[in-house]
């Protein structure tokens, strides 16, 4: 009977990593498309990084394919937590907030990317939460998107958004969110 090789665990531990990272964002993408389905509106999670100094997308979910593929698009961008736009009263704050955004004005507090997106995608009204883990504090945030259909979120809209970012900010605490070399 041949020797055991023994257990690198410098090897083992990264890639344990790894798969759990990749476990709990395919779980996230999941509970944003049932989040999404629920609502009949857009869902986005973004990942404060360990730092607290980026906003990193995690998470994006629309039915219409195309439409999700130009939110991808669109939020695929790392934002500076400290200029943050629309995310600041979120990440400042940790409050949600709401805009309704008739005709597709852009709120003032917009970044330029966020404006744009908001134009070209007649983005009609926006709902942002916190993402608060009991452990860690803030972890991020959680979008819904209202496209086309011209009318406020409500406070009930509101609630339910607060309560799945309360069931997973621990999920996003797991993830490792890392600022591409680019910024």
């Amino acid at each position: 009977m041949g020797a055991v090789a023994p257990v690198t665990w410098s090897a083992v531990l990264p890639a344990t990593a790894r798969a759990r990272d990749e476990g709990v964002r395919r779980l996230l993408r999941d509970l944003a498309e049932d989040l999404s389905l629920a609502t009949a509106e857009a869902v986005s999670l973004r990942r404060l990084t360990k730092d607290s100094r980026w906003l990193v997308p995690l998470v994006a979910y629309h039915p219409d394919r195309d439409l999700q593929e130009a939110i991808a698009s669109s939020a695929s961008g790392v934002t500076p937590a400290a200029a943050s736009g629309l995310w600041d009263p979120v990440v400042r704050h940790r409050r949600p907030a709401r805009w309704h955004l008739p005709g597709g004005a852009s709120p003032p507090e917009a970044l330029e990317a966020q404006a744009e997106h908001v134009r070209r995608y007649r983005v009609r009204a926006l709902l942002l939460a916190p993402l608060l883990a009991p452990t860690t504090g803030l972890v991020g945030g959680v979008a819904l998107h209202r496209y086309g259909r011209d009318a406020p979120f409500t406070d009930a809209d509101e609630a339910l958004l607060v309560r799945f970012a309360g069931q997973v900010a621990e999920l996003v605490a797991l993830v490792v969110a890392e600022v591409p070399a680019r910024w």
